[in-house]
């Protein structure tokens, strides 16, 4: 199955200005969004989220969330592989050719999502 790469990554952070000092000023990595507890860095293809912990999503699916982008007929094979019930999942949701994603915890609780958003554009944050 080919998988496009990470879409995304979300970070839990102590201190939201000093992770950006690192990321934002020193490496270089633009800031799409920011809120008082939360920061999406927008890279080319991917997106890397800094969270101050407990403020924001995926806390239910682990110590770490991450996204792969894949295909819309890979999208279609992995569900299939994991929709027998021995896994946690949520999805899948959204339209084919608009972006689809499906959330699934591995087995050490990290919550794993493979999605379609980026073949359509860089999603609005």
């Amino acid at each position: 199955m080919p998988f496009a790469g990470i879409e995304e990554i979300f970070l839990d952070v102590q201190d939201l200005d000093r992770a950006l000092d690192f990321y934002h000023h020193r490496l270089g990595i633009p800031i799409a969004t920011r809120t008082d507890s939360r920061v999406y860095l927008q890279l080319e293809a991917s997106h890397i989220v800094l969270q101050l912990p407990g403020s924001g999503r995926h806390r239910g699916g682990g110590p770490m969330h991450f996204a792969m982008t894949v295909d819309e007929d890979t999208f279609d094979r992995v569900v299939e592989a994991v929709s027998d019930g021995s896994l946690f999942i949520r999805g899948p949701m959204g339209e084919r050719g608009k972006g689809r994603a499906l959330f699934m915890l591995d087995p050490d609780g990290n919550e794993t999502e493979v999605n379609t958003r980026y073949l359509y554009g860089t999603p609005q944050r």
